[in-house]
């Protein structure tokens, strides 16, 4: 066997950018002790109102593939609507707008899949509130236009985003209140025949700060009458600023990553390894390698296994995207196993994909000292006066961990920390 052919297979098998879904998430899900869908799963039995829920966690830290368990175990009981923003919506040049009427549309349109017939007065008002969005010239329904059709070319103007009028576009913003009001009409006359609705909103946990702080801000967000989950940016679920808006919604759960060192009693790293975390990461690998033939059995060295675990700061999409990384430097190296040196260098490639600045590393010395986030600021030439912390968790350049005994904590990432040590090194009057 050549050695290209060896390790196609492995590169196929560790795809960083693809939750699990459907059989996968038979196949693969390794289970992990904070997973919030239980949880999640008995907040929404005991709730007999439409109750608005966040979910936390770092970008990959395993978020959709929680969402897709919820969506799976749910889809019994409740008319589950899932929302994917990335595809959606514009990446950069989105907000709540967008989003209240991208919902509106999906749990319109999964309705129907579900053979739910729309009675006529509410389709003629829809048409009417949504065409106000759509055209400038078309403030009813009439004539030829149909619901298909203002779906259709509403769907491409939410992939450019309402900022971005053209001559045909009516501001948004007045409409709204209208859309939401024909929408929960909508949903109360549905849930008379169709199970309760529970819709999940994944993506936007992907969105920069400060459009994320404003999405979330708003209470349109909250307003439509039915069970909602929306995955958020774990720099918005710890920033100040979120506080007050946070309280609008039910409850926020967290994910957090699983741990790769212990924290001592006053919730600080160590540098103890974390047995329990590295064997669950590890577990995570061996599953896919297990869907290969019997010549990858040993694919992983031990110590080259545990230390992928450890430099993926049990983020799970790093996690995939390292093994991956070691399948490319073992075919350079014409090497049919991952040894420690072939798992070195596969650190030191995607290491390459973080930027530290000068400004950061005082604030990594912190997080790593006291295993909490500062309030430090930086006042930015570029995007004004920042939390420096916000920022890290953002980039994850610091990661959060949840301890059963100690609680909450946060580290520097473990691909980071030679960097660290160096700054520390050059710089021992700021320690």
């Amino acid at each position: 066997m050549s050695n290209l052919k060896f390790w196609t297979p492995v590169y196929q098998l560790f795809k960083p950018d693809e939750p699990l879904r459907n059989q996968e998430l038979q196949d693969l899900y390794v289970r992990r002790d904070d997973s919030p869908v239980d949880r999640l799963m008995n907040l929404l039995a005991m709730d007999d109102t439409s109750a608005k829920f966040l979910l936390a966690g770092h970008r990959g830290g395993g978020k959709t593939t929680e969402l897709r368990r919820l969506e799976q175990k749910c889809v019994s009981d409740y008319t589950v609507v899932w929302v994917d923003t990335d595809t959606a919506l514009d990446k950069y040049n989105i907000g709540y707008a967008e989003v209240v009427v991208l919902i509106g549309l999906q749990i319109v349109e999964q309705l129907q899949k579900l053979g739910w017939k729309l009675p006529d007065k509410l389709e003629k008002e829809l048409l009417a509130s949504l065409a106000r969005v759509t055209y400038q010239d078309k403030l009813t329904g009439g004539g030829n236009l149909e619901l298909p059709k203002l779906f259709q070319e509403l769907g491409m103007l939410l992939r450019v985003g309402f900022q971005r009028e053209t001559t045909t576009t009516r501001e948004v913003r007045p409409a709204l209140s209208e859309i939401v009001r024909k929408v929960n009409e909508i949903i109360a006359i549905a849930e008379r025949e169709k199970p309760k609705l529970l819709v999940i909103v994944d993506g936007l946990d992907r969105k920069d700060f400060g459009i994320a702080l404003e999405m979330f801000s708003s209470s349109l967000m909250t307003d439509l009458n039915c069970h909602i989950v929306y995955a958020i940016p774990i720099s918005l679920r710890y920033s100040s600023a979120f506080r007050q808006p946070m309280q609008s919604f039910d409850k926020c759960l967290d994910l957090a990553n699983i741990p790769v060192f212990k924290c001592d009693q006053n919730a600080r790293s160590t540098n103890e390894a974390d047995s329990v975390g590295r064997h669950i990461l590890a577990t995570v690998l061996q599953k896919r390698i297990g869907k290969l033939n019997t010549s990858y059995s040993n694919l992983f060295h031990p110590d080259a296994l545990d230390l992928l675990c450890e430099k993926s700061g049990g983020v799970m999409r790093d996690l995939v995207r390292l093994a991956r990384t070691s399948g490319e430097v073992a075919l350079r190296k014409k090497s049919s196993e991952i040894s420690l040196s072939v798992a070195k260098d596969a650190v030191r490639e995607d290491r390459q994909s973080y930027t530290v600045e000068d400004y950061q590393f005082p604030e990594l010395h912190a997080v790593r000292k006291t295993g909490q986030l500062t309030t430090n600021a930086f006042d930015s030439p570029k995007h004004g006066k920042i939390v420096i912390c916000d920022e890290l968790l953002h980039n994850k350049l610091v990661l959060g961990y949840q301890d059963s005994e100690y609680g909450r904590w946060f580290d520097v990432n473990p691909i980071l920390s030679p960097d660290l040590e160096r700054w520390r090194s050059i710089n021992p009057g700021n320690l």
